[in-house]
């Protein structure tokens, strides 16, 4: 079944990075806001697939940063977030990602809760992503930290395009595409891969190194439950 309708179904004219966004329309031969969300759709796929693989392997610490990467970007696409501090609309990146646990949270289906609120995820993020030197008293994480993020982001993938929402925000989000040359040419990245996944897959759907799916892996020695309690 073809699914490509998803993310054209609603589309709207960007009001940002026009040009930026034209560009990729050109080369792709597809509208502004279908490259926007395409773009978006196989970001998150990469980060989430990426998160799985050093999940799988148990490295923890990377798969928690990707799988909150993933998070903070759904939560500019939700929000419409903008980085510049003079512009409306800027939300600074720990927000943007509070925004995105929280979207998550709320629209997580059939999905197991997530074992932390939002503010806790940041916490976490950040020590992740700043060479996990300093974990907060109290604060800790283990493997559903992060295999009950992914099976919502998964979920999110498949269902947000249809929030009413979506379209107003996307329009407005801070989010640049990625250029590379295929056989000479510019195109953004991800854009026509996605749309051929669309053809007969759902955008959650596919994803690869997905042993966060179940509840019972194996899980490495070397990367243990972490804990900031000293």
């Amino acid at each position: 079944m073809d699914h490509r309708h998803l993310l054209d179904d609603h589309a709207v004219a960007l009001t940002e990075e026009i040009a930026q966004w034209d560009a990729a329309a050109k080369a792709t031969g597809l509208s502004p806001y279908v490259c926007k969300a395409s773009y978006v759709c196989g970001t998150m796929r990469e980060f989430v697939q990426a998160s799985g693989l050093n999940f799988a392997e148990g490295y923890h610490l990377a798969a928690l940063f990707l799988a909150l990467d993933a998070t903070e970007l759904l939560g500019r696409a939700v929000t419409g977030a903008r980085v510049a501090v003079e512009k409306p609309g800027h939300i600074g990146a720990s927000s943007v990602l509070t925004k995105g646990v929280r979207y998550l949270r709320d629209h997580g289906g059939t999905c197991a809760p997530l074992p932390h609120n939002p503010d806790r995820y940041v916490e976490l993020r950040n020590f992740a992503g700043h060479g996990a030197s300093y974990l907060p008293p109290k604060v800790n994480f283990h493997p559903d930290s992060i295999r009950l993020l992914l099976r919502r982001l998964a979920h999110a993938l498949n269902t947000v395009w249809t929030d009413p929402d979506l379209p107003g925000t996307l329009a407005v989000a801070e989010i640049h595409p990625v250029f590379t040359l295929v056989n000479g040419q510019r195109e953004p990245v991800h854009v026509r891969g996605i749309q051929k996944h669309l053809q007969t897959a759902m955008p959650g759907d596919g994803l690869e190194h997905d042993s966060w799916r179940y509840d019972t892996v194996s899980v490495s020695a070397a990367s243990p439950t972490a804990s900031g309690t000293g």
